[in-house]
Protein backbone atom coordinates (compact mmCIF):
# COMPACT_ATOMS: atom_id res chain seq x y z
CA UNK A 1 0.00 0.00 0.00
CA UNK A 2 2.83 3.02 1.34
CA UNK A 3 3.94 2.42 -3.29
CA UNK A 4 0.23 3.71 -3.91
CA UNK A 5 0.32 6.56 -1.70
CA UNK A 6 3.93 7.13 -2.86
CA UNK A 7 2.45 7.42 -6.46
CA UNK A 8 -0.83 8.99 -5.27
CA UNK A 9 1.56 12.03 -3.14
CA UNK A 10 3.96 12.70 -6.03
CA UNK A 11 0.68 13.01 -8.65
CA UNK A 12 -0.76 15.39 -6.06
CA UNK A 13 2.62 17.31 -5.59
CA UNK A 14 2.14 17.88 -9.54
CA UNK A 15 -0.79 19.55 -9.09
CA UNK A 16 0.41 21.80 -7.01
CA UNK A 17 3.29 23.07 -8.97
CA UNK A 18 0.78 23.08 -11.72
CA UNK A 19 -1.81 25.46 -9.68
CA UNK A 20 1.52 27.54 -8.61
CA UNK A 21 2.77 27.83 -11.61
CA UNK A 22 -0.19 29.16 -13.00
CA UNK A 23 -0.53 31.52 -10.16
CA UNK A 24 2.94 32.93 -10.61
CA UNK A 25 2.62 32.92 -14.92
CA UNK A 26 -0.83 35.09 -14.19
CA UNK A 27 1.02 37.90 -12.39
CA UNK A 28 3.61 37.51 -14.92
CA UNK A 29 6.47 35.84 -13.77
CA UNK A 30 7.11 33.97 -16.75
CA UNK A 31 10.46 32.36 -15.84
CA UNK A 32 9.60 30.90 -12.52
CA UNK A 33 6.45 29.65 -13.98
CA UNK A 34 8.02 28.04 -16.60
CA UNK A 35 10.19 26.21 -13.74
CA UNK A 36 7.60 25.47 -11.55
CA UNK A 37 6.00 23.40 -14.68
CA UNK A 38 8.69 22.10 -15.41
CA UNK A 39 9.44 20.49 -11.86
CA UNK A 40 5.74 19.19 -12.16
CA UNK A 41 6.72 17.54 -15.30
CA UNK A 42 9.21 16.13 -13.32
CA UNK A 43 7.30 14.72 -10.71
CA UNK A 44 4.85 13.08 -12.82
CA UNK A 45 8.13 11.14 -14.51
CA UNK A 46 8.52 9.97 -10.72
CA UNK A 47 4.85 8.74 -9.97
CA UNK A 48 5.15 6.91 -13.33
CA UNK A 49 8.52 5.22 -12.25
CA UNK A 50 6.51 4.85 -8.98
CA UNK A 51 3.77 3.06 -10.59
CA UNK A 52 6.01 0.61 -13.42
CA UNK A 53 8.21 -0.22 -9.72
CA UNK A 54 5.29 -1.01 -7.69
CA UNK A 55 3.90 -3.65 -11.46
CA UNK A 56 7.53 -4.84 -11.89
CA UNK A 57 8.50 -2.99 -14.94
CA UNK A 58 11.43 -1.10 -13.87
CA UNK A 59 14.44 -2.14 -11.52
CA UNK A 60 15.21 -0.93 -7.98
CA UNK A 61 18.20 1.27 -9.22
CA UNK A 62 15.38 3.74 -11.29
CA UNK A 63 13.08 3.38 -8.66
CA UNK A 64 15.65 5.13 -6.42
CA UNK A 65 17.17 7.35 -8.96
CA UNK A 66 13.50 8.59 -9.28
CA UNK A 67 14.49 10.62 -5.92
CA UNK A 68 17.48 12.10 -7.18
CA UNK A 69 17.68 12.00 -10.95
CA UNK A 70 16.78 15.56 -12.57
CA UNK A 71 17.00 14.09 -15.91
CA UNK A 72 15.28 10.43 -15.37
CA UNK A 73 12.25 11.92 -13.77
CA UNK A 74 11.86 14.20 -16.97
CA UNK A 75 12.94 11.30 -19.40
CA UNK A 76 10.79 9.32 -18.27
CA UNK A 77 7.60 11.21 -19.50
CA UNK A 78 9.04 11.07 -23.15
CA UNK A 79 9.37 6.61 -22.86
CA UNK A 80 8.90 4.26 -25.18
CA UNK A 81 7.65 0.40 -24.57
CA UNK A 82 9.59 -1.72 -26.69
CA UNK A 83 7.93 -5.03 -27.36
CA UNK A 84 10.08 -8.41 -27.27
CA UNK A 85 7.44 -10.65 -28.89
CA UNK A 86 9.45 -13.99 -28.66
CA UNK A 87 10.21 -13.32 -24.73
CA UNK A 88 7.56 -10.74 -22.88
CA UNK A 89 9.99 -10.75 -19.79
CA UNK A 90 12.35 -8.82 -21.93
CA UNK A 91 10.29 -6.22 -23.07
CA UNK A 92 11.75 -3.02 -22.34
CA UNK A 93 11.37 0.47 -21.34
CA UNK A 94 13.33 3.00 -23.48
CA UNK A 95 13.35 6.96 -22.33
CA UNK A 96 15.22 9.96 -24.07
CA UNK A 97 17.37 11.36 -21.62
CA UNK A 98 19.57 13.67 -24.47
CA UNK A 99 15.28 15.90 -24.56
CA UNK A 100 15.05 15.66 -20.96
CA UNK A 101 18.75 17.21 -20.40
CA UNK A 102 18.03 20.26 -23.00
CA UNK A 103 14.22 20.91 -21.25
CA UNK A 104 15.99 20.66 -17.64
CA UNK A 105 18.81 23.31 -18.94
CA UNK A 106 15.79 25.40 -19.76
CA UNK A 107 14.42 24.84 -16.36
CA UNK A 108 17.63 25.98 -14.57
CA UNK A 109 18.42 28.70 -16.21
CA UNK A 110 14.94 29.96 -15.16
CA UNK A 111 15.91 29.74 -11.60
CA UNK A 112 19.21 31.47 -11.23
CA UNK A 113 21.30 33.93 -13.03
CA UNK A 114 24.06 32.86 -15.34
CA UNK A 115 26.50 34.25 -17.42
CA UNK A 116 27.85 34.33 -20.79
CA UNK A 117 31.65 34.40 -22.36
CA UNK A 118 31.80 38.37 -21.29
CA UNK A 119 30.80 37.74 -17.65
CA UNK A 120 27.40 39.85 -19.42
CA UNK A 121 24.59 38.49 -17.03
CA UNK A 122 21.90 36.51 -18.24
CA UNK A 123 18.68 37.02 -16.38
CA UNK A 124 16.38 34.19 -15.45
CA UNK A 125 13.27 36.05 -17.32
CA UNK A 126 15.58 36.48 -20.19
CA UNK A 127 15.24 32.80 -21.55
CA UNK A 128 11.83 32.07 -21.08
CA UNK A 129 8.87 33.34 -23.38
CA UNK A 130 5.46 33.44 -21.82
CA UNK A 131 4.64 30.95 -25.11
CA UNK A 132 7.20 29.10 -23.57
CA UNK A 133 5.46 28.50 -20.11
CA UNK A 134 1.96 28.71 -21.26
CA UNK A 135 3.45 24.93 -23.06
CA UNK A 136 5.00 23.83 -20.60
CA UNK A 137 1.83 24.34 -18.10
CA UNK A 138 -0.57 22.68 -20.90
CA UNK A 139 1.73 20.06 -21.49
CA UNK A 140 1.85 19.26 -17.18
CA UNK A 141 -2.18 19.46 -17.21
CA UNK A 142 -2.71 17.20 -20.07
CA UNK A 143 -0.79 14.70 -18.70
CA UNK A 144 -2.21 14.53 -15.50
CA UNK A 145 -5.67 14.42 -16.88
CA UNK A 146 -4.62 11.56 -18.78
CA UNK A 147 -2.84 9.72 -16.47
CA UNK A 148 -5.77 10.30 -13.99
CA UNK A 149 -8.63 9.06 -16.64
CA UNK A 150 -5.99 6.05 -17.37
CA UNK A 151 -5.97 4.95 -13.87
CA UNK A 152 -9.13 5.22 -12.88
CA UNK A 153 -10.86 3.19 -16.24
CA UNK A 154 -8.15 0.70 -16.02
CA UNK A 155 -7.82 0.54 -12.48
CA UNK A 156 -3.93 0.23 -12.61
CA UNK A 157 -1.10 2.52 -12.05
CA UNK A 158 2.02 4.06 -13.97
CA UNK A 159 2.38 2.53 -17.76
CA UNK A 160 0.58 -0.25 -16.92
CA UNK A 161 -2.55 1.46 -16.99
CA UNK A 162 -1.73 2.47 -20.22
CA UNK A 163 -0.94 -0.20 -21.89
CA UNK A 164 -4.32 -2.62 -21.09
Amino acid sequence: MSLLELYDVCLLNADDLLNEARLLLSHGHVARAFALAYTGWEEVGKAQLVGDYANDMVSEEEFEAAFRDHNLKSAYNWRQFVLNTKDIGASTIQYDRARAKEAFEKRQAAFYVGKDAHLKPLKPDAGVTKEESEKVIRALASELKQIREADAFTERIGSASFLK
